[in-house]
């Protein structure tokens, strides 16, 4: 059943198992699989001694699944290398600074991906010029988008 986070500012999926009995790890755990059918990438999360699956509002609509809902949910162990295709307006920006580059070039998976979805997620191109300004400045300064 899908669930809300604290401050209903998120919705996860909790999981009735010990991920380290099913699937060999206890940390967080990359996996794939379908909730209703629809397909997903992402990663299990450990919190109070469980694990849940944060269910975005892509995955939300495409599963066709609301808060409260009962939901049928396939998973594996995912352990296909996890890439980020950077924009091209970002890798240009990227291309002009060596040194953020380089930054970010060594970024794990899930943090290029905060970056390039929260640019990507603008929706005029005034506001994506400035969150790839607002980028280069985070990535020389160690921070992320999300704080």
């Amino acid at each position: 059943m899908l669930g809300r986070g604290p401050g209903g500012a998120w919705v996860y999926l909790r999981f009735p198992f010990a991920a380290l009995e099913v699937f060999g790890r206890k940390g967080q755990v990359p996996v794939r699989g379908t909730i209703n059918g629809f397909a997903f990438r992402n990663s299990l999360m450990p919190r109070d001694g469980i694990h849940i699956l944060g269910v975005d509002k892509n995955l939300q609509q495409g599963a066709a699944a609301n808060v409260g809902d009962t939901v049928k949910v396939e998973l594996h162990l995912d352990d296909a290398t996890r890439t980020v295709t950077t924009p091209p307006d970002l890798e240009a920006a990227l291309a002009d600074h060596p040194e953020q580059a380089n930054r970010f070039a060594a970024l794990s998976y899930s943090h290029k991906k905060e970056y390039v979805d929260w640019i990507e997620s603008a929706k005029k191109p005034e506001t994506r010029a400035n969150r790839i300004q607002k980028a280069l400045e985070l990535i020389s300064k160690g921070k992320n988008p999300k704080g």
